[in-house]
């Protein structure tokens, strides 16, 4: 770090811009959609933007909008997954195929969905819990998606066009969108632009350039504005359109983006980097009501932890955001498996097992900044064991990032004294007393003996406090 100012190892200092597409990879998952969905709507987007002659700072904003389009992807995915009975990604995923706005669609749509794979008593028994939520089920959902991903978009610095545009992604040019029900102009045009570029990018994901055509002239005047879709059918005509739309793969691939980001906005670790962690860590604790707020804890318990060990201030902030971060792979796990009141199947336990390689890969990008390669790898090692009996790589010893291993005592220590489905809270004392036996075999000493004395010292605040890090990180 230098004046506060995380510097890439190669490339000089680290964008908000990186930060936010690199993050925008967690949203594709809790979406359905596969690692740089948001990026390439974002790159149709611009392109778009340059074909209208946006001015700079409503490019900007645009950039941002649609990158952070899913923001409030985690706020329905219990519901989707208890309504329709089934992965709440993949009810996401086919969903967005789907003309939902026309009735007779969204039927055929819950018919198809409604406890897939089931038998057909429980399939019908899942159409009759859809029943009771009413035609206005889709509605509800949507409200709550596109509000709470407005507000969080909020939290990360932008009260204006950005917001506007989450709050109003699934609005149609016809009036049949939501949550609103607005027609026209009144759309604001950044919404309207994003509504359109993650549309083409879903169908061209799917059936290729054709489809992502057929699907804008069938929708254009409905869903979309008709100017806009005559924008994009123009050029998406050109030469190799499509072609530089399969190369945009990841954050690595920014410059074909051409964010128009401001000079100097590059982000120091306590003014950018821990607020927006922050708010990405509730983004995936809201995807489970069993889940509220750990991420926030595990990361003001690691924190503690490490400051009670006597780490340097730096190691101490790493240590946090390692820990707001550690399960951001979860947004690709299904709510049928996060929520389920029972014991788990070898296979949903081994579906649970990818979360931390999930987290990893989402993380990948920042590898070349120094202090975030150490934050990625801690996060990612949250279920290694010392004895070598942990996930995903099943490292032991000393290969596990000393960070790692102190958020994986503050993971478990929340685990404990929370509830879960399955059971109910421990005290403070009680996890403790349970997790003692362990130090030095799968957990670390030094860490869990830290624990201890701040439970000891009546220091560690219990779950749903709602204390927060600045404590920890003043």
């Amino acid at each position: 770090m230098d004046g506060g100012r995380l510097q890439l190892d190669r490339e000089g200092p680290l964008t908000r811009a990186r930060v936010i597409a690199t993050l925008s990879r967690a949203l594709d998952l809790g979406e359905g959609e596969p690692l740089g969905h948001s990026l390439r709507a974002c790159w149709i987007a611009m392109q778009m933007a340059n074909v209208l002659v946006l001015d700079a700072d409503t490019r900007h904003q645009l950039f941002y909008a649609v990158l952070l389009k899913d923001t409030g992807c985690s706020a329905t995915a219990h519901h989707m997954s208890s309504w329709f009975g089934t992965d709440d990604r993949a009810a996401k995923r086919d969903l967005r195929m789907v003309n939902w706005s026309r009735w007779h669609r969204a039927a055929q749509f819950a018919v198809h969905t409604a406890a897939r794979g089931g038998s057909l008593g429980r399939r019908i028994r899942q159409l009759a819990v859809l029943g009771r939520h009413g035609p206005g089920a889709a509605r509800e959902l949507v409200r709550e998606r596109c509000t709470t991903g407005a507000q969080l978009v909020r939290r990360l610095g932008w009260d204006n066009l950005v917001p506007d545009a989450v709050l109003n992604l699934d609005e149609h040019w016809d009036g049949s969108g939501y949550p609103l029900g607005l027609a026209g102009p009144a759309i604001p045009l950044l919404a309207r632009i994003a509504n359109l570029a993650q549309q083409t990018e879903i169908a061209w994901s799917r059936g290729g350039a054709q489809v992502a055509r057929d699907v804008v002239r069938a929708r254009r005047g409905t869903w979309f504005d008709p100017e806009l879709a005559e924008a994009f059918l123009s050029i998406s005509r050109q030469p190799n359109f499509f072609d530089e739309l399969a190369a945009v793969r990841g954050p690595e691939d920014l410059d074909r983006v051409a964010p128009m980001e401001p000079a100097g906005d590059a982000l120091s670790l306590e003014a950018g980097l821990v607020p927006m962690a922050e708010v990405f860590a509730e983004i995936v604790d809201r995807k489970s009501p069993w889940t509220e707020h750990h991420s926030e804890r595990t990361a003001l318990y690691a924190g503690r932890l490490a400051a009670q060990m006597g780490w340097e201030p730096a190691v101490v902030q790493e240590t946090v955001l390692s820990g707001f971060y550690h399960d951001l792979g979860k947004l690709g796990v299904s709510n049928l498996i996060l929520d389920k009141p029972g014991r788990l199947t070898a296979e949903e336990f081994r579906a649970v097992q990818e979360h931390p390689a999930l987290t990893a890969e989402i993380l990948s990008p920042l590898s070349a900044v120094g202090t975030l390669n150490r934050v990625a790898a801690a996060a990612a090692a949250h279920h290694e064991r010392l004895d070598g009996s942990g996930y995903h790589r099943g490292l032991a010893g000393a290969d596990i990032p000393a960070m790692g291993t102190v958020v994986a005592v503050a993971d478990v220590f929340d685990a404990l004294t929370s509830a879960r489905p399955y059971k109910a809270s421990m005290t403070p004392e009680e996890a403790l007393g349970l997790m003692m036996p362990e130090a030095g075999r799968q957990l670390a000493g030094d860490a869990v003996e830290a624990l201890a004395e701040l439970v000891r010292s009546g220091s560690v605040p219990v779950a749903g406090s709602g204390e927060g890090v600045a404590g920890v990180l003043g």
